[in-house]
Formats: C-alpha cells, structure tokens, sequence
C-alpha cells in the first residue's frame, strides 16, 4: 500500500523537510587541516610583526676610545655589539627594538669589555657611542751594559730589570732608568697598550769609580753613608758624588769625613790614624741625684755616665745638699768601661728643741722623733717640724740647720683659744664695706648721770655694768649704699627738701627691724652664726653665744662714746656749752639748719644743713666716727626708764643686754636734727620702733670663736 493509500479521509497533509542525498554525511566529515593551521599561524605572525615594526625603535651602537696623545678627542673602534633584548630585529648597522631599558655588552680585540645601560625612548631614531679603555701594554727594555737596575714609571718605582715590564697603562709616560754606578736615564715614552709589546733600548752612562781606604791600626771597620762596607785595607766602587765616611776599631776613638767622588776619577784616601777611645765611668751615688763633678767642672747628677780621656787622672767630686763633699781619682783604659760606686755621708748639726707643754710631740719630716725638749742630730738640708699636744694648736715651721751658728728651736704651744686671741686682728673689712674694730674686755662702764647733770632726765639712772666679752664695733655708721645691697628699695628719702638719700650718707628712715635683719643677712654672707632669731622674718629674740652681727648694746655704746680714763664725758666736745665754732667736732643741729628744726647752735657750723657723709668728722678718744652726732643709733636694747635695772636686777651686770622684753628700743647719740643741749649730752637716752630721718645704726659683733 502506498502512502496515499494510507491517507484517511479528511485527514491533512504536512510539508516534510527536504534532505540532499548524502549531505548528512559529509557534514560529518568536516576538520581543521595543518594547512588551516599554518595559515593561521602565519597571519598571527604577520600581525605581531607589523605590531612590532609599529612599536619598534632604531638605535645604533658604535665603540669609541681615548685618543693616547689628546684625551679629548675620540677615535672609533670596530666592535662587537651585543644588545640584551627579548624582541630585536638587526637591519644593516642598526638595530630594531621596543622603548624601554637594554643593556648592550661592547667588546673589541685590546680592550677592556664594556656592559652598559642604554633607554630607548619615544624618538624612531636612536645614537649611543660607548667608550671602551684600551688595555694595559707591554715594554721590553734592552740595557747596554745589562746589570740589574730599577724602572721608574712617572718617578715611582715600577718594575726591576732585567725583564719584560708588563701591565703598563698605555698613555705618554715618563720612564727612567736608574741602576747602582750608573747615571739614570729618562725618556718620554707613549705606551700604546692593547696588550702589545714594545720595545726600548738604552745606554747606560758609568757614574763610579774606584775609592781606596787604609788606616792605622788596619783591620778598622769601614761604613760608606752608614752602611758597612768591609775593614781597610779597602779598595770598592762607589758612586760619583758627595758621601759620609766613618772607621771605627775596638778601643779607639771613631774618625768620620765626608769626601766627594768624580766619575771614572780613582780616589785613594789618605790612611787615618785612628786615636785610642775614651773610657767611661758610670757614677752611681747613694743617696742618688748628687752633684757630679770633674776636674772643677759640672758635669751633672747622678747616676751618670762620664767619658774621660785614657791613661790620665781626673779629679771626681760628688756632693749633695745635707750630705759631705766626697772626692776621688779615676784613671782609666782606653775604650774601658766601669761603674764607681761613691756612698755619701750625711753632714749632721745638732738641734736643740725646747718646747712647752714638756710632753710636747716633735715631728720632723713626717717622721716622730719623741715627745718634750730634746737635742736632734739633723742634715743640713730644709726640714719641716711640726709640734703639737691634742687640744693645743700645733706649731709648724721649716728650719735649716746651720753650723754657722747653734741652733735653738723654742716652741711654746697655745690652745685653740690662746691662738685665736693671740691672732685675732685689731681691724678687718666686712663684705659690705664697713671696717670693723676690735676692742679687748673694756671692763668697769658707768651708766646713767648724775643728778646735778643739768638737762638729766629721770630714765637716765645711774648704775655700773662690766663688759668683759671682746667685741667688734663699726667705725662708721652704715650707709645708704651698704644698706642697699641687702634692700635695694631703700630709700633714705628727704628732710623739708633736703636730700638724706646720698651713697655714703647714714642710712636713715630704718626701722629697728630692718637693721636687726641686716645685721642678719651680713652674718649668713660671712658664714657666721647670725645673732637675732626670727619667727616668720620678725625678729623674735637673740642668741648671745652668736658671733654674727648686731647692734651695739646700750652699755657698749656708753663706753664707746662717754666712758673715757678718769670719768666720763658731758658732751661729745668736752664740758663746755657749746662746741668749738673754729673746728667741727660732729653734724649737729647748728645755724645752717634753723629754718629746718626747732632748736640749733646758732654759734656753730658744721657746713652740712642736714647729713653729712659717714667719717666726715674726726674720730672720737676710741676711734670711732660719728658717735656723736650725723644720725643717732639704734641700740640692742628694749628701753626701760631704768635701763639694765629692770626687773630689779643688781647694779654690778656682766655684758647686760637689756630688758628681756619691751615696746620700744633705745636710740642713743646726737644727730644732726638736735640742737637743744640736753639732747646733745652723751647720757641722754631716747627710745622708738619706726624709722625716722635722723636715726641709724651701726653693726657690732663679739670677737671669738663660736
């Protein structure tokens, strides 16, 4: 049945696909062949090399080298050029590359290879030149006559002939030729290098000639420019020119010439009689160091060695400072060598000590020689003696024993305090300036006056106090500039405008306060143990074992100013009214200071309205300047209208320091702002506790050790 047979009715008909015969099957059998392949690798190449022509750079390397006669210029050198690069492409002298950093490597026959780095940029054209060094040369140098000699090389030493020089940097070189007995020769020479070698000759000029020596004794030891040579009799060669000669034997005496030999000009020395040595002597002294002398003459100190002429005597003397003079003969060989021994003895001088306390300890030199009075044997060279007793300050000195005369040392020790009292000196300068004088247990002092003293006022009570302490007291009040350099703000300021201000003018306007302070702050400036205690830098108190600074007592200042041989003063000037107008005594109120205060000398004038500088005024019976009149003083002491008697004590008082306790202080002395009589008598007492513009102060302190 066919297929429309099949075909049912109604039924519609499909398209079906068309399908060549066979086409299924070759389909199937379709591949890639190498001839595929190849022409594919083929275009791939053809695209990278058209790239690479793209991208490419042409560059040319060429070799050049140093001109060996002009540095400068540059010769070219065929080459061999090696470019280090992955891509390149050589096309005739040139060579393709891609930018960037290559390294070529240079190499020609004669010369050192070159490697080196090369960039090669965006330009389509490159030109690089590199330089290669030729290598060293070779020099074959032919001497006539052939002897060994040396090769200089620009005047340094190069190489020994004979022999091939080898190694020598090619350029224009100065080459000289230098061989013992012969003249040198130089040449300039052009090493050309690249391994070749040259040749030189040369003629060498004879520089010698023959040189004869004899002497007597023969056998004598020859040395030519301090080299040995041989004995004479001597005939040897030597080189033209100026040289040292020098024979020498066992036990004689060294000859030394100089001579000068000619070229191919014999010389024959005349023959040197040699002299017979000089011996030595080694001069060895006990103690060492001594003196050493010959036939009168110095030669130096031991241990030494002398040279003396053989066969003769010579007179040696040795001497040494507290030892005897010892002499001897010596008389030696010739070229002989020996030690002389010489022992010194000690020349000695009795000493006689004669010391106190008897148990005494006598030191000389470091060394104890016993204790008490005693006679020492000592040289006669500088000794240190020392003597000394604990609790006693020792005695030190140097002495030299002397037979001149005798010798006596005669010590008596002091204890500390003897010696202090006994060195302690009369007048010092503080740090500040003031000069500060000593005054030794004053004794008896009378206070107060009498009743029938006109003017007396009634806390001017008489009684009797003993000063037995040593003391220091200021022969000047203290300035305005002394006062300064402890308060540099201080000002004395003026009085109805007359200036109280000046450097060397009393410090006034300062408080009993300010001054106890400065006497405090000198104290620490001298190291020394300052006086008055503070609480919160208030005077509190007062230490009287201190040996700082302070202010004089009320009755230190009586005995100064008042208290004199055979009573006591009324007035600074004496008994009468009224001081001298001819010759100022003191700056008090006197007519020139009327119209300034309300009571003044109208018969006196002291040539200052106000004050005066310190020590303008002749000093008072103690030395003392000012004590009377200028300013008038602070004293230690609190006031009391019975002065030292307060608090019921007795009459007869020992260094008193006053009340224990008070409101206010005394202020004692005249000043130049007093001009009524009973103020100005040496018993008038007055008292405050501010500053005010005619009173100061002046420093004290106890002498003695702490």
């Amino acid at each position: 049945m066919t297929n429309l047979e099949q075909l049912k009715p109604n039924q519609p008909i499909e398209a079906g696909s068309y399908e060549v015969a066979g086409q299924r099957q070759q389909a199937r059998r379709w591949r890639l062949s190498p001839v595929h392949w190849l022409l594919f690798a083929v275009a791939l190449l053809c695209v990278a090399f058209i790239t690479f022509i793209t991208l490419a750079r042409s560059i040319q390397v060429s070799a050049v080298a140093a001109d060996l006669l002009d540095s400068e210029n540059r010769i070219p050198v065929a080459a061999s050029v090696e470019i280090s690069s992955t891509l390149k492409l050589p096309i005739g002298n040139r060579t393709m590359v891609l930018p960037g950093d290559h390294q070529v490597n240079v190499t020609a026959d004669g010369y050192h290879p070159q490697i080196q780095s090369l960039t090669v940029g965006a330009e389509r054209y490159h030109q690089f030149e590199v330089q290669l060094r030729r290598l060293p040369g070779n020099l074959d140098v032919v001497l006539q006559p052939k002897v060994p000699a040396e090769l200089m090389l620009n005047g340094e030493p190069f190489a020994q002939l004979p022999g091939l020089v080898t190694d020598i940097p090619p350029g224009q070189h100065q080459i000289t030729i230098d061989a013992p007995l012969y003249r040198a020769v130089s040449r300039e020479f052009l090493i050309e290098g690249r391994g070749q070698t040259q040749s030189l000759e040369v003629t060498l000029q004879p520089a010698w000639a023959n040189v004869s020596f004899d002497s007597a004794p023969v056998g004598a030891t020859i040395a030519i420019d301090g080299q040995k040579v041989g004995t004479t009799p001597l005939q040897i060669q030597l080189e033209e020119g100026l040289h040292e000669l020098r024979i020498s034997a066992d036990k004689y005496q060294p000859i030394e010439r100089e001579f000068t030999v000619t070229a191919q000009q014999d010389l024959v020395v005349p023959s040197l009689a040699l002299l017979p040595a000089d011996g030595e002597v080694e001069v060895i002294t006990d103690p060492p160091e001594a003196a050493v002398i010959v036939d009168g003459e110095y030669r130096g100190v031991s241990p030494m060695t002398l040279t003396l002429r053989p066969r003769q005597d010579t007179r040696l003397q040795v001497y040494k400072g507290g030892f005897q003079l010892q002499a001897t003969s010596l008389n030696v060989g010739p070229g002989e060598q020996r030690t002389e021994q010489v022992t010194l003895q000690p020349d000695l001088v009795n000493v006689q000590f004669s010391v106190s306390p008897a148990d005494a300890e006598i030191i000389i030199d470091g060394v104890s020689r016993g204790r008490g009075s005693q006679t020492i044997a000592l040289t006669t060279l500088p000794h240190e003696i020392r003597i000394g007793k604990p609790g006693y300050v020792s005695y030190q000195n140097q002495i030299i024993p002397s037979k001149a005369s005798r010798q006596i040392v005669s010590v008596d020790l002091l204890t500390k305090e003897q010696y202090y009292w006994a060195n302690i000196p009369d007048t010092y300068q503080t740090r500040a300036g003031q000069t500060m004088r000593l005054f030794k247990s004053p004794g008896k002092v009378s206070m107060g006056s009498s009743r029938r003293e006109p003017g007396r006022r009634s806390n001017e009570i008489s009684y009797t106090a003993t000063l037995k302490k040593h003391f220091y007291v200021s022969e000047h009040e203290v300035t305005n500039k002394q006062f300064r350099a402890f308060q540099p703000a201080h000002s004395a300021g003026n009085y109805k405008k007359k200036s109280l201000d000046s450097n060397k003018h009393p410090a006034v306007n300062v408080s009993w306060q300010k001054a106890a302070l400065y006497c405090n702050w000198l104290s620490t400036q001298e190291g020394l143990d300052p006086f008055y205690q503070t609480t919160k830098g208030f005077v509190s108190g007062a230490n009287p074992d201190a040996n700082g600074y302070r202010l004089l007592t009320e009755v230190e200042w009586a005995w100064l100013a008042r208290n004199k041989s055979g009573g006591v003063l009324l007035y600074p000037w004496g008994e009468s009214a009224s001081p001298s107008a001819a010759e100022p005594v003191g700056n008090f109120a006197d007519s020139s200071a009327a119209s300034l205060v309300a009571f003044s000398l109208s018969d006196y004038n002291d040539g200052y309205e106000a004050s005066a500088p310190v020590g303008r005024y002749p000093p008072n019976h103690r030395g003392i300047y000012d004590m009377e009149g200028n300013a008038s003083e602070w004293v230690h002491d609190w006031y009391g209208a019975k002065g030292n008697l307060e608090g019921g004590k007795k009459s007869n008082l020992v260094d008193p320091l006053g009340p224990e306790i008070g409101e206010f202080h005394v202020v004692r002395g005249g000043s130049w702002a007093k001009g009524h009589l009973p103020q100005l008598r040496l018993a008038y007492r007055d008292f405050g506790a501010k500053g005010k513009h005619d009173i100061g102060f002046r420093i004290a302190r106890y002498a003695g050790p702490k």
